[in-house]
């Protein structure tokens, strides 16, 4: 079957450019909200201080802000420049929890070591259970996103407990965490085969140019080769301001979470589509009496975009970005009209 091409390009992970001044764009997972202030002001100025200095201060803030030891903190040059390297380096076998985008880039990366896949599902059904955790070998680096996307899964404590026993390393993505309220950092320092990667790319803002970090155990870094990238000073110096402005960055973060619940409440109600309960900054939901591109067709034609993950098994899947409140009561008002039009067919 041919497909049409809004809907490829939909496929294919979004739009490369803005196609109507009416557009509403929720097909990403980005803050909405943007950088803070004092961050925008700090990208737009250059840095004063030598990079050392800016990264020696950014580790500080991230160390009072979520409490972590110092030398456990090494900056990153980005999220995904840090993981590919982490796959690059890896020694045995590679362990990955599809369906998910972590699963999908680890996949997609160079690599020289076999892989095994241990499925997730969606809500609750996502969890690690005893048995799969046993089939892992122990000489293994296990990489799971954790809250996943698109399914916006989470990894709790007793499965992180139960997956660092079961493998060698275990690598935990954590780049929506902000937007759940839950974090496996604690889990760092009482196990030395934790590697926690966080950034401030995807609820900060600060994604050009990116800032990561990631928190681990000397053991655990020799082991992956993971060391110090340090960040661009700019991206050093807006990744500070943010930190010490971050009651206000958390007030954004709250706004997502409000969106996000109101947005799961209302598609509760929508016949064609089943939502799915997510921790992370977008809402997925399962498309039911209507096929998904017929779904997705009729909201392109109305200038709304959302997200067809292209992972196998959620071939009825779409996901939803979370944006300002008055973007989420035009997505209402639209869905709320396609109703019947859609029922209808």
């Amino acid at each position: 079957m041919q497909v049409e091409p809004h809907i490829a390009r939909a496929r294919a992970g979004g739009w490369t450019g803005a196609e109507s001044k009416c557009e509403l764009r929720l097909d990403g997972v980005r803050q909405p909200f943007g950088p803070c202030p004092a961050a925008l002001q700090a990208m737009e100025t250059e840095p004063s201080l030598p990079s050392s200095h800016l990264a020696k201060q950014l580790r500080l803030e991230l160390a009072a802000a979520y409490r972590v030891p110092l030398d456990s903190i090494l900056l990153q040059d980005g999220i995904d420049k840090c993981l590919a390297g982490i796959i690059g380096r890896a020694t045995g076998r590679l362990v990955t929890f599809p369906p998910s985008a972590t699963a999908s880039c680890v996949a997609a990366l160079p690599r020289t070591v076999e892989m095994i896949h241990v499925a997730r599902g969606a809500g609750h059904h996502g969890r690690i259970d005893v048995a799969c955790a046993t089939d892992i070998p122990e000489t293994a680096v296990a990489v799971i996103g954790s809250p996943s996307d698109p399914l916006g899964s989470i990894l709790g404590a007793a499965e992180a407990v139960r997956l660092a026993r079961a493998c060698r390393v275990l690598v935990i993505d954590e780049r929506f965490t902000e937007y759940s309220g839950f974090s496996a950092l604690p889990l760092c320092l009482e196990f030395d085969n934790i590697v926690v990667l966080r950034t401030l790319e995807t609820w900060a803002g600060l994604d050009n140019p990116p800032c990561a970090w990631a928190m681990t155990s000397p053991r655990a870094a020799s082991f992956v080769g993971l060391s110090e990238t340090a960040p661009d000073p700019k991206a050093l110096a807006a990744g500070i301001a943010t930190l010490q402005n971050l009651p206000t960055v958390r007030a954004t973060i709250g706004l997502v979470r409000e969106e996000r619940s109101r947005l799961y409440r209302l598609l509760r109600k929508l016949s064609y589509l089943e939502p799915i309960p997510s921790w992370g900054p977008f809402l997925s939901a399962r498309v039911n009496i209507v096929a998904r591109d017929t779904l997705v067709s009729s909201l392109l034609t109305r200038g709304v975009y959302i997200h067809i993950p292209p992972h196998p098994a959620l071939e009825r899947i779409v996901r939803v970005g979370i944006g300002s409140r008055s973007a989420m009561e035009r997505l209402k008002s639209v869905l709320l009209a396609l109703g019947p039009e859609l029922v209808g067919q």
